[in-house]
């Protein structure tokens, strides 16, 4: 999993998060310029630009919920570095792990906005570029809920579903563009958006706590393991993997 992104541009939305904090590292250090979307607290990717420079970085603020935002962080991405081949996203909300029928509405449509519409409208800014530059690649990081379900997450789950069949559907709608669109699914991942869902109350972590014990190598991810795979589907070694939704589990699924 080498990656080789020497001149190649890449866009991370949701990078200010764990997982997207080491996508931008991986990305960097194999050679990438790179636009680091974040909305609050930009700390450890301040450090990467200080380190790599305007050149290589761009610090772009924003939220990806709001149309417009979408676009403009795309725009301004491709501004500066004149390109845009590869666009990745992080994009998730940690809101509480509770039963459905003790979700209120407002959970659920901000569950809805951050977790899909986000995706849509990212994708929907996203693809003329890609297409402009003769193809390139769209990495989404999901989650297995996705595939499987999770108690405790039914609306996000429902979103996590949507997204791989939305992926599927732009990868077989454009690939005579030669855009390549795959999902990553990760399993619990050792992040503090982890640790606030299964601390914040006894539900939340009675079901992370089976979840670790369902899976089979019996612990979380580490951040790095599941930046490590969407790295990887971004770069020209996967030039023939598309519409895939491959699970970073540890074992919690197989198929």
């Amino acid at each position: 999993m080498s990656g080789n992104y020497e001149g190649r541009v890449a866009l991370v939305a949701g990078a200010s998060g764990g997982i997207g904090v080491q996508i931008a590292r991986l990305l960097l250090e194999r050679g990438a310029k790179a636009g680091l979307h974040y909305r609050t607290a930009p700390r450890e990717l301040q450090a990467l630009a200080d380190h790599y420079g305007s050149d290589r970085v761009l610090l772009v603020k924003g939220d990806l919920t709001a149309r417009d935002d979408a676009q403009r962080v795309v725009a301004e991405t491709v501004a500066h570095f004149g390109k845009l081949d590869v666009f990745l996203s992080t994009i998730g909300t940690a809101l509480r792990i509770k039963p459905f029928l003790e979700t209120d509405d407002a959970t659920v449509e901000t569950t809805i906005d951050i977790e899909l519409r986000s995706t849509i409208h990212n994708i929907r800014a996203v693809l003329p570029h890609l297409i402009s530059n003769g193809g390139g690649q769209i990495v989404l990081v999901g989650s297995d809920s996705g595939k499987v379900g999770t108690s405790g997450e039914s609306v996000s789950a429902a979103c996590r579903g949507a997204i791989i069949a939305f992926a599927k559907s732009i990868a077989r709608e454009y690939a005579r563009h030669k855009v390549l669109v795959n999902v990553v699914c990760p399993g619990p991942t050792e992040t503090s958006l982890w640790d606030d869902l299964v601390s914040s109350d006894e539900f939340g972590g009675k079901i992370g706590n089976a979840m670790i014990r369902a899976t089979a190598l019996r612990r979380l991810a580490r951040p790095e393991e599941v930046a490590a795979t969407a790295v990887f589907l971004g770069s020209t070694e996967a030039s023939f993997i598309t519409g895939q939704a491959v699970s970073v589990s540890g074992g919690l699924t197989m198929s």
